[in-house]
């Protein structure tokens, strides 16, 4: 699903459904940009997303111990809709002996926290931890994504034919154009979704 469909964004513009595959490619590329601009990393498969996607994440020593509580891994990617597995293996090759049942852990945002039950604690050591999770938004409770997509992909219906000019030329006056980059407006809307925001 996209952040927008083409009939979201035909209706706040005066496009036709004649261009509904390139509404679809540009809603596509908007939401690729906006999860670079957020920070999140790119998913195990596909390209960048602020859907919900798996990600195979090694939390490290920078990761563990936030708020000193060193049960506690903040993982880079967005916010974990589910966990699919955690090992802790120093030796990377994660056996099934070093997989954590799923009641040794919980999830909460970005953050997966070890409960008392774990039999096993985090390693500082390089790539010990493992965890996979999927991770993003559910696109229709998140409306404001889809705000953001529709105001982004108007602004580059809109501008396209003075990509590269700074101002524009019509019926004999002279108006600056907006940069093709991600609106301001857009990213005051994006700013919640940043991976450094918990």
């Amino acid at each position: 699903m996209a952040l927008a469909t083409a009939a979201q964004i035909r209706a706040a513009t005066r496009i036709n459904s004649a261009n509904d595959t390139l509404l679809g490619v540009l809603a596509s590329r908007a939401d690729a940009a906006f999860a670079r601009y957020c920070g999140h990393p790119r998913p195990d498969s596909g390209g960048y997303t602020m859907e919900a996607a798996t990600y195979t994440t090694f939390p490290g020593r920078y990761d563990i111990g936030i708020g000193k509580d060193a049960r506690i891994a903040v993982l880079p990617t967005p916010v974990i809709q589910s966990i699919t597995s955690v090992h802790v293996d120093p030796e990377q090759d994660y056996p099934g002996s070093t997989l954590l049942a799923a009641g040794e852990y919980v999830k909460d945002g970005r953050k997966v926290e070890l409960t008392s039950d774990a039999t096993h604690a985090w390693s500082t050591s390089p790539r010990a931890n493992k965890v996979v999770v999927s991770a993003g938004y559910t696109i229709a409770d998140h409306d404001v994504l889809t705000q953001a997509c529709i105001i982004q992909v108007a602004h580059w219906l809109s501008n396209t034919a003075s990509a590269g000019s700074s101002n524009m030329s019509t019926a004999g006056q002279s108006r600056p154009v907006a940069p093709l980059g991600l609106l301001p407006e857009v990213t005051t809307l994006l700013d919640p979704y940043m991976v450094g925001v918990p």
